[in-house]
Parts: structure tokens; sequence; C-alpha cells
């Protein structure tokens, strides 16, 4: 009898010393930072690594030669990593920011991934963090900050010119956002032509459609008139002249550019406060940032 209870009081004892053990590899995993996927998913509100693209929406600014972005679902802020479309929100954040410090409410598709902590000494010892891969560039908003104010409890700036969008930040799959502006009597800036960025130009490329079919803008050097019709997602744009000032570079490249691109154009969608124009077979030709009208 005496050995039965022997026998029984070493299996507690085992049992209990693996749970302690359990317990020890979990703390140490978590000072390590590399706490297991299923201990970190039982945190609520907290970013994780993902497999899948998805929309994303948060406060973007760049300080230090890189991009930061604020996520509105959980109040995190993490690194933007300098590769996918990054260039093209950097640019379009470049071209609209009213100041060095100013941060802009921005709409993405991409992932949030696991990348060696930024700290060389912390990168020696196995830390890691957290970065969003921009995959997609959709929109970047006069807003600056998210509902809630979570930007503003964590010292960014809050909205100065605009109501923030509501906060449907966090891995989604993409869609097409609700539309805050309208495709006529809006200041369009070209932001990206035929996948590349639109350089700094001294005048902007831009351009806005009238009522009565009437456009006017600007190619970057020369003033623009033309004529356009919409019958729904469908969108043309007649034959579009401009003045005949010599255009030298860049700003020369880019109204040739942007002439061509019009005249291909054949649907439209709007994202937040961003136009896309795309051609017959439905790729995208430029995309435009709405700006007040001056």
């Amino acid at each position: 009898m005496s050995h039965s209870l022997w026998r029984v009081a070493g299996c507690v004892l085992a049992v209990a010393s693996l749970a302690g053990c359990s317990t020890v590899s979990q703390k140490w995993s978590q000072w390590r930072g590399t706490s297991s996927t299923s201990a970190a998913a039982q945190q609520p509100g907290v970013l994780q690594p993902s497999t899948e693209t998805g929309r994303w929406q948060g406060v973007y600014s760049y300080e230090a030669d890189s991009g930061r972005f604020l996520d509105c679902k959980t109040g995190q802020i993490v690194p933007v990593l300098m590769e996918g479309d990054n260039a093209l929100l950097e640019n379009a954040y470049m071209a609209s920011r009213n100041g060095p410090n100013t941060a802009m409410l921005a709409s993405v598709d991409g992932r949030i991934v696991e990348r060696p902590s930024a700290d060389p000494v912390m990168a020696q010892q196995g830390k890691k963090e957290l970065a969003l891969r921009v995959e997609r560039f959709v929109s970047l908003s006069s807003a600056t900050s998210c509902a809630g104010d979570k930007a503003k409890n964590l010292g960014v700036p809050v909205p100065v010119a605009a109501a923030a969008a509501a906060g449907q930040g966090g891995a989604k799959p993409a869609a097409a956002e609700q539309a805050s502006v309208s495709l006529d009597n809006t200041y369009w800036k070209l932001l990206t032509l035929n996948g590349k960025a639109v350089p700094r130009l001294d005048k902007e490329a831009h351009i806005i459609l009238q009522q009565q079919g009437r456009l006017v803008g600007s190619g970057g050097c020369n003033r623009l008139m033309g004529s356009w019709k919409q019958d729904g997602q469908q969108l043309q744009f007649g034959q579009v002249a401009g003045t005949r000032m010599a255009c030298k570079g860049a700003a020369s490249s880019t109204e040739s550019a942007m002439l061509k691109m019009l005249g291909q154009v054949a649907s439209w969608r709007i994202h937040g406060e961003q136009l896309e124009l795309l051609d017959a077979k439905g790729k995208l030709l430029a995309q435009l940032q709405a700006v007040a009208l001056r």
C-alpha cells in the first residue's frame, strides 16, 4: 500500500514540475520577445504578423528619413518598410503635407511583418519588431488623427482640416471605401502616372472637372482645357489641349504623359479622397488626390 502511495505522489510531483517548466518557458519566451502565437492571440487589440494582405487605416507621419504608421484599431505605432508601394505613399505625403511634422490619415492594403529590431544591440540579442509592408497605397486624407483621438493620446497632432474617418482600421479584406468627395468640381492633384510617383514640379499637375462637361487644369507647365463626359462608372475625356509655353525636363515629360493618359481613360473610381483613372481593360492609369479648391 505504501509503495502505491509513493507512486501516486511521484506522479503528482512530475506533473507539477512539467507545469512549472511550461510556465517558466512561457515567461522566458515573453521576456525574449518571442512568445508563442497562441499566447499572443489571447491578447485583444495587439498587432500580430499577418500572412494575408488586408486593409489598414492609420495615421502616417515621416520622421528621420522613414515613415511610421499609427494603427487606428490598436493605437500601436510601427515603422513602414521601404519596399512595396511605400514610395507612392511617401511621395503622396510629401506632396500634400502642410509642414515637416504633419501627420495624415492614410489607408493602405498591406501586411504586418516581423523583422529584426532596428536597434543593433537588441538585434544581436535576437529581439524582433513589427513593421508595416505597404502592398498598395489606397488614399491619403487631410484628416490628421483616427476616430477616438488615439493619435492625440500618443502625441500625434489632432485634426486641423477635416473630421477623421470612422475607425475601421486593422486587417480586413480590401474593398472600395465610400467616396467622401465628388468627381466633379473637385481639384484633383496628380499623384501617380503609369505606376510611378509624379515628381515635384513648379506647378501642380491637376485637373478640375467642371459642370457642363468642361475640364480645366495644368499639366505641370501649361494650362489644360478640354471636355469630359460621365455615364455611371464610365468616363471619357474629349480633346484636351494646353497653352504652348515651352516646358523642360520633368515638367515636359510629365505633361506629355498626362495628356496621353487622359486619352486612354475609360472608367473611374474613388476611394476616400483619392480618384483612380482606369483604361478599358481596368488597368490603373493614374491616381489623383482631392485638394480643397483655391
